[in-house]
């Protein structure tokens, strides 16, 4: 069972175009793990390709994370919201991508097709291979994944041109509030009035939560379990206080801005240079 992990940009865009316009790459299911907060951009993509699969007869499923009685449980924002974090924490790791794509994903082909040897297309082009080298494949994981853009030697510029002889333009997926957007890509959503609201909020609650968890942490006694990690409700830092915020990009200088500065300096046309 070969099965597509679609994110709605232009990676798994091309895998799947390559697929049902120009060679079969023996595809049986597309599955596009929805976190709650992908752009309109990303969303109306996924639309667009879930009616050309219907037209071709390839099966598209739209998941999203559920409780053990199937019941959709917070999306991704409610999440991040309200235990107000930052999708990557000082000192963690960046867990969305898991928590609400590749585990959400694989709850799905376990309830689906239970037993089954399944085959992952991932979409990673060739000019950013070293992310599969990255991988480690989870202990008793039994899936086999395959990397075609990798395979067949297409670039980043491949799959945009495959993409524009079919008229089709892709945009970056990520959620609105990903910590690694680049300058442009903030810039970009900062056109986006209730995405801008969306990362006004997520913030906003890490610079509420950080100080007043670190407070408790201290008032506590200081308190670790045995694993050597604060309790829940407990921070170890007032890591906004140590300068953390939610985009990571530094500009020159290595200055990490809050999201008020970010505004200001786009809309006052300072930051239109910067890639």
């Amino acid at each position: 069972m070969k099965i597509l992990s679609f994110g709605g940009g232009v990676d798994s865009s091309a895998i799947l175009t390559m697929h049902l316009m120009e060679k079969d790459l023996g595809i049986d299911h597309v599955v596009f793990a929805d976190t709650g907060a992908e752009s309109k951009a990303t969303y109306a993509n996924v639309e667009f390709f879930q009616g050309l699969c219907a037209d071709a007869g390839l099966p598209f499923e739209i998941v999203r994370r559920t409780d053990k009685n199937g019941v959709p449980t917070e999306n991704i924002t409610e999440w991040v919201t309200r235990l107000g974090i930052v999708p990557l924490m000082p000192g963690g790791n960046h867990v969305c991508s898991k928590r609400y794509k590749g585990d959400v994903i694989q709850k799905w082909i376990n309830q689906t097709f239970p037993g089954e040897e399944i085959t992952y297309l991932i979409g990673i082009e060739v000019d950013e291979g070293h992310r599969t080298e990255r991988f480690t494949q989870p202990k008793n994981d039994k899936n086999t994944y395959k990397y075609p853009l990798v395979e067949m030697g297409m670039t980043r510029q491949d799959c945009v041109d495959l993409l524009a002889k079919y008229g089709v333009e892709v945009a970056k997926s990520s959620c609105v509030f990903c910590p690694y957007m680049s300058p442009k890509e903030i810039r970009d959503i900062r056109n986006d009035p209730e995405a801008w609201e969306t990362i006004k909020l997520v913030e906003k609650r890490f610079c509420e939560t950080s100080p007043k968890n670190h407070q408790a942490w201290i008032d506590a006694g200081k308190p670790l379990n045995a694993g050597g990690r604060c309790n829940k409700g407990h921070w170890r830092k007032d890591s906004w206080a140590e300068g953390a915020r939610l985009f990571t990009k530094t500009l020159p200088g290595g200055k990490k801005m809050t999201v008020q500065e970010w505004e200001a300096a786009i809309d006052a046309g300072e930051l239109d240079d910067i890639a």
